[in-house]
């Protein structure tokens, strides 16, 4: 366990009782209740090598700490006087930190490094309930929308339930693409609003699950 602390603009590493927390988010045989919802969770991945040159000795250090603690892998060379640092995270992880505050934090960092970055937010109505619904769809999907007040409330459904949305408006009409990396659950007061959801969210392309 480590603690990641933004420090003017780049990151370092300390401690060892963590606020904050990467790994392979895998709930295959994990027991139902176990989902964390205090903080925020981000979720990253960088499946091609990337690759920093540094100068500094010290700052090359410390980067190639972070990112071997967020879980990847890392190599090092050195040519012409500058440090290369090539990185790479092939299956999506996850990052829990404790506020809000952080969460943009690390999303700016992660995304500066070169990390596909999925940050959004719970409705905290589905964060608690003693039905769990879990779901995912990993790759984007894309619909075609005309501005309708379905379309509208379908966006609303979609980001009340964490998923990453994006809306973009041309020609006439909306290209709405949207998608959930990583598994996530949401909490409903019984079986029959599970259920419910459970079909929502498979008619809408995620893999979705109702443990009872």
């Amino acid at each position: 366990m480590f603690t990641l602390v933004m420090v003017a603009g780049t990151v370092a590493t300390i401690g060892k009782n963590a606020s904050a927390q990467a790994h392979d988010h895998a709930h295959e045989g994990q027991a139902h209740g176990d989902h964390a919802h205090s903080g925020e969770t981000l979720a990253f991945q960088l499946p091609e090598w990337k690759t920093m040159h540094f100068d500094d000795a010290q700052k090359a250090a410390q980067h190639a700490e972070t990112v071997k603690k967020l879980g990847c892998e890392v190599k090092q060379g050195s040519h012409a006087g500058h440090i290369d640092l090539s990185y790479r995270c092939a299956n999506w992880k996850t990052l829990e930190v404790a506020d809000h505050k952080l969460a943009d934090q690390w999303s700016s960092w992660l995304a500066a490094s070169g990390f596909d970055v999925s940050h959004s937010h719970i409705d905290p109505a589905f964060g608690a309930g003693p039905e769990a619904v879990e779901f995912r769809l990993v790759a984007w999907k894309q619909i075609h929308g005309n501005g309708s007040p379905e379309e509208a409330k379908l966006v609303d459904q979609l980001k009340r339930i964490g998923c990453d949305v994006v809306v973009e408006k041309h020609q006439g009409h909306s290209d709405i693409r949207f998608r959930a990396p990583t598994w996530r659950d949401i909490h409903l007061a019984d079986h029959a609003a599970a259920g419910q959801w459970t079909n929502w969210l498979k008619q809408n392309g995620f893999e979705a699950r109702h443990e009872h």
